[in-house]
């Protein structure tokens, strides 16, 4: 789903900059002069992205602590000049901006990869006062992110030292008239949410706005006043709504306003009831909101506009209303067991929207079967799928390896299919257990796969097994259109391209791009073309031995030597 591009060069050891280890990047806010505090139209005030150790440096931890006494002083200094000290921007950042510093949600209680040693010195009175300074004099974008306690590693011994108590952060859903855009990540603080007077436009001037690591207190009055507060009346020009990690919200009930054209909601975990009328919703993004899968689930849904679906869980049909299904063209993160006990898992939800939303032209499914030990009573579930003749874009995720009956189950009811993508995100070891689905699946590759119109395949995390192969070749085979086909082999492991029988065309290294899971994986492109005589060899400048990977005995083809050190 990503167009690839050509990695640049490396540097060469003398070009490149000596490493700083005691500065790795800036942290920024520090050094404002009084006039830059006093006039500048944009204030930020931020951690520095990569922090030494992951967070662990005492220097990092100490920086965090002086930022918070600056920004205080800052804001409390601008307030105090008068009336016309409004900001136009103001970002408040102590999470560690690294793309590495990924935040893991859990049940329990989510942390961030990096250790932010500062968090527990970030009180319900700093957050207070920051979201009060927004709503009187921020008149664009408002960005306040807080980090979540790191985790404690303290020794388990008898004479280990009681844990501190836990930091605990109260605060309240913040209302500017003037504010256009506003980022909220609140540390897992408890967040109230007050009354929006009758006829009050509590965000006039709102069109963007992002809620994430927070906790609703369950009363009944904080969801009412949630969806009053996000609703048309409160936010008349609100394009894009994101939700993330927010706990406690059993049910989320929005009148949006017809500019509304976005709306994610990511781990909202205690969701189990959403009513949804959005006359100009285009895209509506449901991920890991598990409670909407339950059986008391309800949901109801009017977007008459709507075109992206993208939805990782879902109600039973009976208690599901969808106006504007017919219309979404594009289908995504559509969850499916591949197996399962009757009674116990049920893709009635999932099979319900490929049967309505039948204009779609592009589908992304996950397809999983459920952890267990004994898989002696699991059917196969994906039997119920529709026929789906107007998807021409398929991308599948399969989250196990012994998954190819299921996947090409689902590729038959695709007659008009021209683009697959198929990625075994969690590759295993080969299966030895007697009682496994795999073992009762034998055969499948025997069943009639038509492909006419696929003109591009994308096969990641292959293992050379003979399922994987043999899925490879019955894709090829099936395809007389195909223009190219390439496969990107799970990390550490080789594949020989005589393995993949094939009365035509012929294989050759390609560049892949790299991935979250995968870095410098083997890959390789089929393309059509003539088979040749006879086969040759190409040994790499430098070495005695042949590689196995640039001999194609059944493509018979020279492939293109790999490139040294003297090339570049």
């Amino acid at each position: 789903m990503q167009p690839s591009s050509s990695a640049a060069p490396p540097a060469s050891p003398s070009s490149m900059p000596p490493l700083n280890f005691d500065n790795p990047s800036k942290i920024v806010g520090l050094d404002y002069s009084d006039d830059h505090v006093l006039h500048a139209p944009s204030l930020r005030f931020a951690v520095t992205p990569t922090p030494f150790g992951a967070g662990t440096g005492a220097r990092d931890t100490d920086d965090g602590r002086r930022l918070i006494a600056a920004v205080d002083a800052a804001l409390a200094r601008r307030s105090a000049a008068g009336d016309n000290v409004d900001v136009d921007d103001l970002e408040i950042n102590f999470v560690y901006g690294s793309p590495r510093n990924r935040y893991i949600g859990m049940a329990s209680g989510g942390f961030y990869l990096f250790r932010h040693g500062h968090a527990a010195d970030i009180t319900s009175c700093h957050v207070a006062a920051w979201l009060r300074f927004a709503e009187r004099r921020v008149t664009g974008r408002f960005t306040l992110a807080v980090p979540v306690l790191p985790r404690q590693h303290a020794k388990k011994t008898a004479a280990a030292a009681a844990p501190p108590p836990e930091r605990k952060l109260y605060a309240e859903m913040p209302a500017s008239a003037r504010c256009s855009a506003m980022s909220l990540t609140l540390g897992n603080a408890t967040v109230s949410v007050p009354a929006v007077p009758a006829g009050a436009a509590a965000f006039a001037a709102l069109t963007d706005l992002h809620l994430s690591h927070a906790r609703i207190p369950a009363t009944g009055a904080n969801e009412r006043n949630l969806g009053d507060m996000l609703s048309a009346g409160s936010c008349p020009r609100l394009r894009r709504l994101r939700l993330e990690h927010v706990a406690g919200l059993a049910a989320l009930r929005l009148r949006a306003a017809t500019t509304l054209e976005e709306l994610r909601l990511n781990n909202v975990r205690d969701m189990a009831a959403l009513e949804l009328d959005a006359p100009g919703l285009r895209a509506l993004h449901v991920a890991d909101c598990y409670r909407l899968a339950s059986d008391d689930a309800a949901v109801a849904v009017s977007a008459p506009r709507l075109e992206t679906l993208a939805c990782a869980d879902m109600c039973r049909p009976e208690r599901l209303r969808f106006d504007g299904a017919a219309n979404v063209r594009r289908l995504d993160k559509i969850f499916l067991w591949s197996h399962g006990r009757p009674g116990v898992y049920s893709n009635a939800g999932a099979v319900w929207l490929l049967q309505h939303c039948s204009a779609a032209n592009s589908l992304g499914v996950h397809i999983s079967p459920p952890v267990a030990k004994n898989w002696k009573d699991m059917e196969e579930m994906m039997s119920p799928v529709p026929q789906l003749p107007n998807i021409t874009s398929l991308t599948i995720d399969a989250q196990w390896q012994h998954l190819e009956a299921s996947v090409a189950k689902l590729i038959v009811k695709c007659s008009r299919l021209e683009r697959l993508t198929i990625d075994f995100s969690r590759p295993c070891d080969p299966c030895s257990n007697p009682r496994c689905f795999c073992y009762r699946e034998a055969g499948w590759d025997d069943q009639n796969i038509s492909l006419e119109h696929l003109r591009e395949g994308k096969i990641t995390g292959l293992r050379p097994s003979d399922d994987h192969l043999s899925l490879v070749q019955r894709v090829i085979a099936s395809a007389p259109a195909l223009e190219r086909m390439t496969v990107e082999l799970y990390i550490g492991k080789e594949l020989d391209c005589s393995s993949i029988p094939c009365n035509r065309g012929h294989w050759a290294p390609c560049v892949s791009g790299q991935s979250s899971r995968r870095v410098c994986n083997q890959a390789y492109e089929w393309t059509p073309g003539k088979k040749r005589d006879a086969g040759q060899l190409v040994v790499h400048p430098g070495k005695r031995s042949l590689h196995p990977l640039l001999f194609c005995s059944k493509t018979s083809c020279v492939l293109p030597r790999k490139r040294s050190n003297e090339d570049l």
